[in-house]
C-alpha cells in the first residue's frame, strides 16, 4: 500500500465527527414539533462515530508506521503528543474558566493526561471527562501505548502483538477476576478494588479497546487482498460487494437496528463500513470531495470544540439572540456551521500549527542521524586509509 492519504478513511473520519456532533444536538429537537421525540429518531445513532474513530485509529496508526524509521519510537511518540495533546490542553482549559471548574484545578490536570473521572462508574464511559468528548481519548491514548510497546517488540508483527495485548487485557483481567468474560461494553465491571491496579486493570478490561482491534484487522485484510493479482471480473464483483456491505452497514446503523458502542454492537458494524470503503477504494478512483475532504480536515478539532460552543451557546442564551431561545431545525443548523467555523480556525491556528513543530523535532532528529552516518562513514574510509 502506498503511503500518503487514504480518502476513504478522511472521509469517514469527517463523517464521524460530524454524526458526533448531531448526536449532541439532539436535544434540540425534541419536544419542538409534533413528534416529540424527533431529535432522539434522527440523531440518536450519531453517536456511533466513536466506534468509527477507534477503528479508524486501528488502521492509520498501522498504515503510518509501515515504514520503518531511525530513532522510531520518539518519532512516533512526538507525532501523536502533538497531534493531540496542544488541542486537549487549549480546549481543556477554555472548558475550565468558561463552562465548568468542577473539582478543581486537580481535576483539570488528572483531564488533561487524560484520565477519565471515575472508574468505579462503569464501562464503557467511567464518568467522562472534564470535556465530554474528551473521555475517548483515554482510550486512545491508551491504544497508543501498546502499540508503541508492540512495534518496540517487533515492527513485522506490530498489528499482532498489539492485538494480543488487548484481548490478554480485556480477556485475561475478566477471566482472571470473576471466571467469566463480557465482550459488553457496558458493564460494571470493578477490578482489584482498593489498590492501584484497580484504575488501569478496570479500564484496559473494557471490550470497547476491541474496537483498535477491528482497525489493525481491516488494515492487514486489505494488504493482503492487494497482494492477490486479481481479474477485472473478480474487482468488478469486489466493487459491487463493497457497495452493497457499505449501505447495509450504513442502513442498520442509521436505522437504530443496533445501538450501543462496543465490538458487539456499532463497533462490528463500523468495522464493515470501513472494510467496505477501503475495497472500494482500491479498485477505484477515489475522487476528491472537497466537503468530505474539509470533513475529514478538521474532524479532530469539530470532535473536541463542538461540544464546548453548545455548551456556551446553552448556558449564555442572551449572547446567541438569533433564535430569541427557540429550538428547531434552524437551531440545528444554526450550530453545526458554527461548530465547523470554529473547527476551521481552530484546526489552523492550533493542530495544524503544533503538528508544523512536531514535525521541525522530528525532522532535526532525522538530520542528527544523518550526520551521525556520515560521519562514521567518513571515520571508516580514514581508518582505511591508515
Amino acid at each position: 500500500m502506498v503511503l500518503g492519504k487514504v480518502k476513504s478513511i478522511h472521509y469517514l473520519r469527517g463523517i464521524a465527527a460530524l454524526m458526533v456532533v448531531f448526536y449532541h444536538l439532539k436535544a434540540t429537537l425534541n419536544d419542538v414539533y409534533a413528534q416529540k421525540d424527533l431529535g432522539d429518531m434522527l440523531f440518536n445513532s450519531g453517536a456511533f462515530g466513536v466506534d468509527l474513530f477507534f477503528i479508524i485509529s486501528g488502521f492509520i496508526i498501522c498504515y503510518s508506521t509501515e515504514r520503518k524509521e531511525s530513532f522510531m519510537p520518539l518519532k512516533y511518540l512526538l507525532r501523536r503528543f502533538f497531534r493531540i495533546y496542544p488541542l486537549l490542553f487549549v480546549s481543556l482549559i477554555v472548558t475550565y474558566l468558561f463552562i465548568s471548574n468542577q473539582g478543581g484545578f486537580s481535576f483539570l490536570l488528572r483531564s488533561a493526561i487524560p484520565l477519565n473521572t471515575n472508574y468505579d462508574a462503569g464501562s464503557p464511559f467511567f464518568g467522562y471527562n472534564l470535556l465530554g468528548p474528551a473521555w475517548t481519548l483515554s482510550y486512545e491514548i491508551a491504544f497508543y501505548a501498546l502499540f508503541l510497546l508492540s512495534f518496540v517488540l517487533s515492527h513485522r508483527f506490530r498489528w499482532l502483538i498489539c492485538s494480543g495485548l488487548i484481548l490478554l487485557f480485556v480477556l485475561g483481567v475478566q477471566y482472571y477476576y470473576t471466571g467469566g468474560v463480557t465482550l459488553l461494553a457496558y458493564n460494571s465491571n470493578n477490578f482489584a478494588t482498593g489498590t492501584i491496579w484497580h484504575a488501569p486493570l478496570t479500564f484496559l478490561s473494557s471490550p470497547l479497546f476491541i474496537n483498535f482491534i477491528y482497525g489493525l484487522v481491516a488494515y492487514k485484510l486489505i494488504l493482503f487482498i492487494q497482494s492477490i493479482t486479481l481479474s477485472d471480473r473478480i474487482k468488478r464483483t469486489l466493487t459491487l460487494f463493497s457497495l452493497f456491505l457499505f449501505l447495509i452497514s450504513s442502513l442498520v446503523i442509521l436505522s437504530v437496528q443496533v445501538y450501543g458502542h462496543g465490538p458487539l454492537l456499532w463497533g462490528a458494524w463500523c468495522f464493515a463500513l470501513v472494510v467496505s470503503a477501503l475495497i472500494f477504494e482500491m479498485n477505484n478512483n477515489l475522487r476528491d470531495i472537497k466537503p468530505l475532504s474539509f470533513l475529514g480536515d478538521v474532524s479532530y478539532s469539530l470532535y473536541l470544540t463542538h461540544a464546548i460552543l453548545i455548551e456556551i451557546f446553552r448556558k449564555n442564551p442572551e449572547v446567541f439572540t438569533l433564535f430569541n431561545n427557540q429550538k428547531g431545525f434552524s437551531q440545528v443548523i444554526y450550530l453545526v456551521i458554527l461548530s465547523l467555523f470554529l473547527a476551521y480556525f481552530v484546526h489552523h491556528l492550533i493542530e495544524k500549527t503544533f503538528i508544523s513543530v512536531g514535525k521541525m523535532l522530528i525532522s532535526k532528529i532525522g538530520t542528527k542521524r544523518n550526520h551521525t552516518h556520515k560521519k562514521t562513514k567518513l571515520e571508516g574510509a580514514l581508518s582505511a586509509d591508515q
